[in-house]
């Protein structure tokens, strides 16, 4: 599953976020996800895809960005034996 389809399922399974305003341009807010439910989205994709997400890189304003830094994280992560 790719990164930008499990933001879109969590969002609307968990966060209940209307399906159709999900959008990659469509930032956090307009989403109605604040800080702390965006550090809880963080835990979720971390736990999903087997990454951690550094800090300095959790910080991003469009479900576009989230899923862009996402699947660099997964590009790059170290394999596991």
């Amino acid at each position: 599953m790719s990164s930008y389809h499990f933001l879109t399922k969590i969002m609307v399974e968990k966060y209940e976020v209307e399906a159709q305003a999900i959008d990659p341009n469509a930032t956090m807010a307009d989403l109605g996800l604040d800080s702390l439910t965006l550090t809880e989205l963080l835990f979720d994709l971390e736990d999903e895809f087997g990454i951690e997400v550094p800090e300095e890189r959790a910080t991003f304003n469009t479900i576009g960005e989230a899923a862009a830094v996402i699947d660099d994280l997964i590009r790059t992560k170290e394999p596991t034996e």
